[in-house]
């Protein structure tokens, strides 16, 4: 039988002392009260011979406290520095070191305990998460801990969001074989994965992906996409960065910074992410947490040291491309969010949950968070328009535009189209050159055969005006006779200045009257005529 707790011990050995008293204690009832408490009959008749309810038990000194602190939780150590400074020994020694002085000092007078005693008042004085702590460090007090949960919450009112180096190896478009990163954006209420990037290191760009997927909806994800009221973050430098600050800021979401290194403060997604390893990595090749040789190498075709991961590319089994792995884990994602039964939720799915809650959400125009995607890096227009990501983006706003400096802006994963953008203003959407649609390319022929007209149209209007102002200079006739000639003044006003300007054409260099041709008279000017009047 299971011993009883001390209460029942101390209740049951004085009811017994009572009976003894009183004289009416008999072999059955000491018999009885053992079978009771846990205790055999021997250990209640010595309790009972010394008078004690309770037995006596040794009591920790701050130095047996110091000395488990001194040898890192291990009682032995501390049982054998103690016995051989109680041995008053001139210098106590264990296991050929000596006892450090401040403890040697602090147990002088003391009496020899066994080790089983000490052993039992540390952990009768202790706290399984202070044993822990000297044992283990602060991962095992953690462990060992209680904590306080939040209660529910309505979907999407807060967000929890989170980085994580994913222990699978995948190769990128250039150089080694790496674990990525992947950035998630947890609903609190539902537990839907609501928002993700993937990405060779974290940086506020995969923050701003992740945080554009969980804001737009999208009929092709489901029914997320909304405005959150509130979101939670650890001191994560890419989370607290003026971008990401700003676009909450913008959306009025308030934001709860966590201390540092207490992952149970946001336990959804530090669960979620758990989830993730077992359900998903755990069963891809290069799963970097799997069994490994005795060398150090994982079982299964793939490497994860740096030298295999150096030539991972070239060889004959290499790792999956991290394109081909984000479509994977949009897979899962979508299993996730559908198809797997949470326990937290009463056996239903992330997406029924959020079905279930009434709670009204504060959709935004797509549109609007262009501003949201990633700013990447400054690229120049070329011949073949934006080269990005191994590709050539064309639009037809780009047209005309070789040379000049743009910025391009993309979601990670997605070769479908970029923002670009000039001057901080928008200026396209551009699609790979080489994957346009028949309406696409129309359009853009269309949006150059219309530049190319509206050119030639200006073209042609800048020759009419430099033709009126050369004519009068370099003619031989009046210039009336110039067809290009404004007509938009009364005739009689016309025709003076038709005249006069005969005059000037038909002056030599110095600005005197030519002897080969007379010059017209000139009338007096009408008073009625304003546009002759000086």
């Amino acid at each position: 039988m299971a011993r009883a707790d001390r209460e029942q011990e101390r209740a049951a050995i004085a009811r017994l002392m009572a009976l003894k008293n009183a004289g009416q204690l008999t072999t059955e009832h000491v018999r009885l009260a053992a079978h009771g408490v846990g205790l055999s009959e021997r250990t209640v008749w010595r309790r009972l011979d010394k008078g004690l309810s309770t037995p006596s038990e040794y009591q920790l000194s701050e130095t047996d406290r110091e000395a488990f602190a001194c040898y890192g939780g291990n009682i032995a150590a501390v049982h054998r520095a103690r016995s051989a400074s109680v041995s008053g020994e001139s210098e106590s020694q264990v296991a050929g070191a000596a006892v450090p002085e401040f403890l040697a000092s602090g147990w002088a007078g003391s009496a020899q305990v066994s080790l089983r005693t000490l052993q039992r008042a540390f952990r009768r004085e202790l706290t399984p998460a202070q044993l822990a702590a000297w044992r283990h460090g602060e991962a095992g007090r953690r462990a060992a801990g209680v904590y306080l949960t939040r209660g529910p919450s309505r979907r999407n009112e807060v967000w929890e969001m989170d980085h994580k180096q994913l222990p699978v190896l995948v190769l990128p478009p250039r150089g080694p074989a790496v674990c990525p990163w992947l950035t998630t954006v947890l609903d609190d209420g539902t537990r839907s994965l609501i928002g993700w990037a993937i990405a060779l290191t974290p940086h506020t760009g995969t923050v701003l992906t992740a945080i554009r997927m969980a804001l737009v909806y999208d009929v092709a994800r489901g029914p997320y996409g909304a405005v959150p009221a509130a979101y939670r973050i650890d001191r994560g430098l890419e989370f607290t960065a003026t971008a990401v600050r700003d676009v909450f800021a913008a959306l009025c979401v308030a934001g709860h910074r966590l201390p540092a290194f207490q992952p149970h403060r946001k336990g959804k997604v530090e669960r979620l992410h758990r989830t993730i390893d077992q359900t998903l990595l755990g069963g891809l090749p290069g799963y970097t947490k799997g069994p490994r040789e005795a060398g150090g190498r994982l079982y299964g075709p793939l490497d994860d040291r740096a030298a295999a991961r150096a030539r991972a590319a070239d060889a004959q089994v290499a790792p999956m491309r991290i394109e081909r792995f984000a479509a994977r884990f949009a897979q899962w994602v979508s299993w996730y969010n559908t198809e797997r039964p949470h326990r937290m939720l009463a056996g239903r799915t992330p997406l029924q949950a959020w079905h279930d809650d009434p709670s009204a959400l504060q959709r935004i125009d797509a549109a609007s968070l262009r501003h949201l995607l990633l700013a990447s890096t400054e690229r120049t227009i070329g011949k073949a328009g934006v080269q990005f990501n191994n590709f050539a983006y064309v639009a037809p706003e780009l047209r005309g535009r070789g040379g000049q400096h743009v910025i391009v802006r993309y979601m990670p994963h997605d070769d479908r189209s970029v923002e670009i953008y000039l001057d901080g203003a928008h200026l396209c959407t551009a699609y790979p050159a080489d994957q346009l649609t028949a309406e696409q390319q129309e359009a853009f022929r269309a949006h150059a055969r219309d530049e190319a007209r509206e050119l030639g149209r200006q073209r042609r209007r800048a020759t009419a005006r430099a033709r009126v102002e050369l004519a009068p200079l370099t003619g031989a006739e009046p210039a009336e006779q110039s067809r290009l000639q404004p007509t938009t003044a009364p005739p009689r006003t016309q025709r003076r200045r038709d005249e006069a300007l005969a005059r000037k054409a038909r002056s030599d260099l110095l600005g005197l009257p030519s002897g080969r041709t007379r010059t017209s008279p000139v009338s007096a000017p009408e008073p009625d005529d304003p546009e002759t009047r000086e």
